[in-house]
C-alpha cells in the first residue's frame, strides 16, 4: 500500500509557532474528533504553498471491501493555503487510492485531491466550521464508498479536468457535423485569470486578411461514454486514444472517416490556409443507464495540417512526394485501428481547450424559461423609440421572434438617456442602430430587415412586403395614426403598446386571431375604461416635457430609462402570453411611483357593431348596446338618453363610439318623450377630453322609446338630428343619434350638413 511522502515535515517544537489561528483550530478539531487522529504536520508545496495536518481518519461508516477501494480507515493530508481561492483542501495519501468521481484536477506526482464542496469559498466562509469540515471529509469517505456521492438527478461529470484555455466557438457547432467552411480562425480575446479565451470564427465572415491564427477543423463522433472519474486532459493523440478506450469507447474507425471525407477530393491547403494546424472535435455521447443523456464536445489543437495527420495514421497517401494527400480505397474501413505500423501518430501532442460555444436563439429561449422549440412569430416591429428599442433588445436576447424593424427617424442626443442607442449612434437611422445591435446579442445570424420609413407608407413596397408577410405586427409608434391606418388595412394580428405620458402607465392592446375586432375598435374600448375606471383619472395625464430642440414641437416626456425598461418587461411576457390565444385583449399596467408597486387592469373587450351612412364608417360594440339597454330599462316606463361621446376620425372617415352618458339630472321625461337636461354635461364632456388627452369627445345623442315600440327613428327624431348635425357644422363634425329600441335593438343614424 504505503503512502505518498508529500511536502517537509515540520518538528513539534516548531508546529506551535507555525500555527494560524483557522489552522490551529482545525487541529484542535482533529484531535478532539474520536474518528480522527492526528500524525503530523507539514509544509507542502504548491501556489500558493501551505501547511498539512496529516490525519487517519475513519468513522466505521465504509463498509469493508466496498468495490470503488475505500479504505475504512484512509491517510488524509489536510491542508492550509490561506492564499488560495479554497484555502482548507484534503489529499489522499495513500499511493493506490482510487481515481473516484469528485476529485480536483492534481500534478501527475502529487497525491489526489477530494472535491468535498460545489460552492466557492466566498459562499462557504461565513458558515464554514472546522468540524463540520471534518464531518464532510467523513461523509465524503462514506458516499464514496457505497456509490451514493453522486446523486441521480446531478448532472453527469465532465470527462476531462478544465485545462485553462477556452475557446468559443459558433452555435453552429452544436449539432452539426459537416461544417459550412474549411477553415476557423481563432483571435485571443482573453489570457486569465480566470482562463484564456480564444474566440473562434469562420475564415469566410471576416476574410483571409482577419486576425487570429488559422485552423481546420475535424469533427468526428466517437462511441458513447458513461461516467468515468474525471481525469487530467491528454497531452498526445496516442493518450487521448488510451482513455477513450478505458471508457470502452475509440478515437477509430471516427477519426480515419473523418480524415477521408476531408481528404475525398485531395488535401491541397489553400495558399492563406497554407499554415493552418487542426482543431480536433470529439463529440463523445455521455450516457446515463445506457441512454444518451448529452453529447460533450472535447477540443484539442494539433500542430500540423490534416494531411499530415492522415498520412501518419495510415488513412492517406500520396502517389507523388509534397503533393496531395488522397484516402486509400475502403479497405481499412472496417479497422478499429490505423492499418499502419507507425506509431508515431501516438506522439503527436495535443493541447487541451475547453470547448463553449455562442448562444444561439434555441439556446437563448430555453434559458429565459421560454419553450425553446417555440421560435416565435415572424413579426413587424414599428416604432424604434425607448420603448421600441427596449423590446427589440429583450425579443433579440430572449431568442423569441424573427424581427423585422421599421422606424423613419433618426438617433437624436437627447434619445440616447433611455434608447438603446449610445452617443456614438446619434445621427444614425434608429432601424439600423437597433438592428446592429440586436444582431450583435447572440452567436447566430439573423435575417432581420431594417427599413427607415413611416410603418404605415402605401408606397413603400419594401415596407408593404414585410408587413403582409408577417404573423404578427406590433405598433410601438406612440402614434394614432400607424395603429389606425393597419386597423383599416387587410394586415396580420396586431398588437398596440406604448408608455402613458407621465411614463408610469403602459398599454398592451392586441386584436383578436382573426381580427374581427380590429384595434381602432379596441382603441375606443380602451378609452372607454380609461373614462370610467378610478385607474383612468392620472392614467393619460402629463407629468412634465422638457425642450430639446428649438422648435416648438421639440418636447420630450420626462420618463427615466428604469421606467422604460419595467414596462417593457411588462409588455414583453405579456405579449407572449397574448398571442398565444385566439382573443384579443387590452391589459394595462400602472406603477405607483411612491411605492414601486405595479398595479394591473385587465378591460373587457366586446364584439363590434359597424354601419356605413353618408360616407362615413360608425363603429360600436356589443357592451355599448348592453349599457343602453340597462339605462332604458332603468328609466321605464318613461325615456332616457344622453350625449353620446366618441373618436372621430376625419382622414379614414370613421366614427368610433366610445361612451353612452346617462341623463343628466335635469332631464325631462315622459312615457312619448325626452328632453335632455344640460347639468353636468358640459363639466362631463371636459372631463371626458381630459382623461384622453382630447381624443374623445361630444359625438352625438342617445335616446331610447318606450315599451312595445323598437329602434326606428319618428319623425320627432330626424327632427333633432337636423339639429345636431347643424349644431356641429361649424366644427365640420357629422351627428350621430343612437335610439335603444324595446327589444335590445338599436338604431345608428347620421346627420351631416353637405
Amino acid at each position: 500500500m504505503g503512502f505518498v511522502e508529500w511536502g517537509e515535515l515540520i518538528p513539534g517544537a516548531a508546529s506551535d509557532q507555525l500555527l494560524e489561528p483557522p489552522l490551529e483550530a482545525l487541529v484542535r478539531a482533529c484531535t478532539e474528533h474520536p474518528d480522527v487522529e492526528m500524525v503530523e504536520l507539514r509544509r507542502v508545496p504548491g501556489d500558493p504553498p501551505g501547511l498539512a495536518i496529516v490525519v487517519d481518519a475513519g468513522d466505521g461508516t465504509v463498509a469493508p471491501g466496498n468495490t470503488v477501494g475505500i479504505l475504512r480507515r484512509e491517510r488524509l493530508a489536510l491542508v492550509y493555503r490561506p492564499a488560495a481561492a479554497m484555502p482548507f483542501e484534503v489529499r489522499a495519501l495513500r499511493r493506490d487510492f482510487p481515481e473516484t468521481l469528485h476529485q480536483h484536477s492534481v500534478a501527475a506526482d502529487e497525491p489526489r485531491s477530494l472535491c468535498l464542496y460545489d460552492q466557492p469559498w466566498s459562499a462557504l466562509e461565513r458558515s464554514w466550521t472546522a468540524g463540520k469540515f471534518l464531518t464532510r471529509m467523513l461523509q465524503w469517505l462514506e458516499r464514496t464508498a457505497d456509490g451514493s456521492l453522486h446523486a441521480d438527478d446531478q448532472a453527469l461529470e465532465q470527462l476531462f479536468y478544465d485545462a485553462g484555455v477556452h475557446l468559443v466557438l459558433p452555435a453552429v457547432f452544436r449539432s452539426v457535423t459537416a461544417l459550412p467552411d474549411p477553415c476557423l480562425r481563432l483571435r485571443l480575446a482573453h489570457q486569465g485569470p480566470p482562463h484564456t479565451t480564444l474566440i473562434g470564427s469562420f475564415g469566410s465572415d471576416h476574410g483571409p486578411s482577419s486576425p487570429g491564427l488559422a485552423f481546420v477543423p475535424l469533427l468526428c463522433e466517437v462511441p458513447g461514454v458513461a461516467h468515468p472519474p474525471i481525469q487530467s486532459p491528454p497531452r498526445s493523440l496516442g493518450e487521448l486514444q488510451a482513455r477513450l478506450e478505458q471508457a470502452d469507447s475509440s478515437l477509430f474507425p471516427a477519426l480515419a472517416d473523418a480524415i477521408r471525407q476531408a481528404a475525398k477530393d485531395g488535401l491541397t491547403p489553400a495558399r492563406e490556409y497554407a499554415n493552418a494546424h487542426v482543431l480536433l472535435l470529439v463529440r463523445v455521447p455521455r450516457l446515463r443507464a445506457g441512454d444518451v443523456e448529452r453529447v460533450d464536445v472535447v477540443g484539442f489543437l494539433l500542430q500540423g495540417d490534416i494531411a499530415g495527420l492522415g498520412l501518419r495514421l495510415g488513412v492517406l497517401h500520396q502517389v507523388q512526394p509534397g503533393g496531395a494527400a488522397f484516402a486509400f480505397a475502403t479497405m481499412h474501413s472496417e479497422l478499429q485501428e490505423p492499418a499502419t505500423r507507425d506509431e508515431a501518430w501516438r506522439s503527436l501532442a495535443l493541447d487541451p481547450i475547453h470547448i463553449r460555444y455562442r448562444v444561439d436563439t434555441c439556446t437563448a429561449r430555453l434559458l429565459s424559461g421560454l419553450a425553446s422549440l417555440d421560435e416565435g412569430p415572424r413579426g413587424v416591429l414599428a416604432g424604434l423609440g425607448a420603448l421600441g428599442s427596449a423590446l427589440a433588445d429583450l425579443w433579440a436576447r430572449e431568442g423569441w421572434g424573427r424581427w423585422h424593424l421599421v422606424d423613419p427617424d433618426i438617433v437624436e442626443p437627447h434619445n440616447v438617456v433611455r434608447h438603446l442607442a449610445r452617443d456614438p449612434h446619434i445621427g444614425l437611422p434608429k432601424v439600423a442602430v437597433v438592428k446592429a445591435l440586436t444582431q450583435d446579442i447572440l452567436g447566430e445570424p439573423c435575417d432581420t430587415e431594417a427599413i427607415q420609413a413611416s410603418a404605415n407608407a402605401q408606397d413603400n413596397a419594401a415596407l408593404q412586403r414585410v408587413l403582409a408577410g408577417a404573423d404578427l405586427l406590433v405598433d410601438a409608434t406612440t402614434t394614432l395614426d400607424v395603429p389606425r391606418d393597419w386597423s383599416a388595412t387587410d394586415l396580420p394580428r396586431t398588437a398596440s403598446v406604448f408608455l402613458t405620458p407621465s411614463g408610469r402607465g403602459s398599454a398592451l392592446l392586441l386584436e383578436d386571431r382573426f381580427r374581427a375586432t380590429r384595434m381602432a375598435a379596441l382603441e375606443a374600448q380602451y378609452y372607454r375604461a380609461v373614462l370610467r375606471e378610478p385607474w383612468g383619472a392620472e392614467h393619460l395625464q402629463l407629468q412634465g416635457a422638457v425642450r430639446v430642440g428649438a422648435g416648438c414641437r421639440d418636447r420630450s416626456f420626462v420618463i427615466s430609462a428604469a421606467q422604460i425598461v419595467l414596462h417593457a418587461a411588462l409588455l414583453d411576457q405579456a405579449i407572449q402570453r397574448s398571442v398565444a390565444n385566439d382573443a384579443a385583449t387590452i391589459h394595462v399596467w400602472t406603477a405607483d411611483p411612491n411605492t414601486g408597486a405595479v398595479a394591473f387592469h385587465q378591460a373587457p373587450v366586446f364584439e363590434g357593431r359597424q354601419q356605413v351612412l353618408g360616407g362615413w364608417t360608425i363603429y360600436w360594440d356589443v357592451g355599448l348596446e348592453s349599457d343602453l339597454a340597462s339605462m332604458r330599462k332603468g328609466a321605464l316606463p318613461h325615456e332616457t338618453g344622453g350625449i353620446l361621446l366618441g373618436v372621430v376620425d376625419h382622414k379614414l372617415h370613421t366614427i368610433h363610439l366610445v361612451e353612452a352618458c346617462p341623463a343628466p339630472s335635469d332631464s325631462q321625461a315622459t312615457r312619448h318623450d325626452f328632453i335632455r337636461g344640460t347639468q353636468g354635461v358640459v363639466q362631463t364632456r371636459q372631463a371626458c377630453l381630459n382623461r384622453t388627452q382630447g381624443q374623445v369627445d361630444y359625438v352625438g345623442e342617445w335616446h331610447s322609446h318606450p315599451p312595445g315600440v323598437g329602434a326606428t327613428p319618428s319623425t320627432t327624431d330626424a327632427e333633432l338630428l337636423g339639429q345636431l348635425a347643424c349644431a356641429l357644422a361649424a366644427d365640420g363634425v357629422p351627428s350621430v343619434m343612437v335610439i335603444a329600441g324595446a327589444h335590445g335593438e338599436v338604431s345608428v343614424a347620421l346627420g351631416q350638413v353637405l
